[in-house]
């Protein structure tokens, strides 16, 4: 614990600058980014310089975002999706027994790893990046600047996770045992503009492409049970949290081995906003080094995104 905590002290240290100018600067760079949204009708074309420099913008500002995540998180996430936190929860995994590395949950993966984990997945990787090549509008969703009934992007996908039955929690293989469990990681679930990192996911994928994992709010306490589905032809995945089948999370499977993605959040049929996954860094073990945790700043790369179906 000590090591952690002298670790973020050596990033904050190293980021406090631009941590300040991004708070003292936000709501003009926010406004800017919004009216830049609003114009879009007038400059779709993904190959003109205004939408280029438009979404280096628009990823500045979520570098900088999730900077502040990463520095507001070590308030909220001490002892979160450990061996022990698992342990003490009554559908939690291995209650009573702990993994060499308690930290196992943690662990990001790249997409080479989930290509050769998830049975049967597309192999290339379609980076979905909503609010920039992903738009919802009402009852339309521009993909790649053209437009798609919403029913059509994205009630199938949405239905997936809310009907996909409940999987086990998910945990390290006993010693001598198959895994069935490839963590993706946890996560800090905000807003792109401000607020605090209080709401945080885990989760991690089975080579059927089910989706288990936790939910904790540090404001409420509440621990819930995550259940989702990744769909292998279009590398969509949606996840819901316990038993609320309105609400639903979307993003695609290539989004998760990133260090800052976005999420779509849908809201019953008629509502969808975008939110930013920020991942939060892997706890070094207690006898590494110390080391500042380092955030890959690289925009996804743009790709023609497929359009959901329901049969994953």
């Amino acid at each position: 614990m000590e090591n952690r905590h002298d670790s973020w002290n050596d990033w904050q240290n190293q980021r406090q600058d631009n941590l300040n100018d991004f708070q003292q600067n936000r709501d003009d760079r926010w406004n800017d980014i919004q009216k830049n949204q609003d114009d879009r009708q007038n400059w779709r074309d993904q190959n003109r310089e205004d939408w280029q420099d438009h979404r280096n913008e628009m990823w500045d500002y979520r570098f900088d975002r999730a900077d502040e995540v990463w520095d507001n998180a070590r308030d909220f996430y001490d002892d979160v999706f450990d061996d022990r936190w698992w342990g003490a929860l009554g559908w939690g995994w291995g209650f009573g027994a702990y993994p060499a590395n308690p930290w196992w949950w943690w662990r990001p993966v790249g997409w080479g790893g989930l290509v050769g984990w998830v049975d049967a997945i597309t192999p290339d990787p379609v980076y979905v990046d909503h609010g920039v090549t992903v738009i919802y509008e009402g009852e339309t969703v521009y993909v790649d600047n053209q437009p798609v009934p919403a029913a059509e992007y994205t009630a199938p996908v949405v239905q997936m996770a809310a009907e996909t039955p409940q999987p086990p929690p998910p945990g390290p293989p006993a010693e001598g045992q198959t895994a069935e469990w490839m963590a993706l990681g946890v996560f800090a679930l905000v807003q792109e503009e401000k607020g605090d990192p209080v709401m945080l996911f885990q989760l991690s994928i089975n080579r059927q492409g089910q989706i288990s994992g936790a939910f904790h709010n540090a404001l409420s306490n509440d621990q819930l049970r995550v259940a989702g589905q990744v769909d292998k032809k279009t590398q969509q995945a949606a996840w819901r949290i316990g038993d609320n089948r309105e609400t639903v999370f979307t993003t695609s499977l290539p989004n998760l081995t990133l260090d800052v993605s976005t999420v779509a959040i849908h809201f019953g049929e008629s509502r969808t906003q975008t939110w930013l996954l920020v991942r939060l860094p892997e706890p070094p073990p207690a006898d590494a080094p110390k080391k500042a945790p380092e955030m890959q700043r690289v925009p996804p790369p743009v790709k023609p995104i497929p359009k959901p179906k329901s049969d994953a």
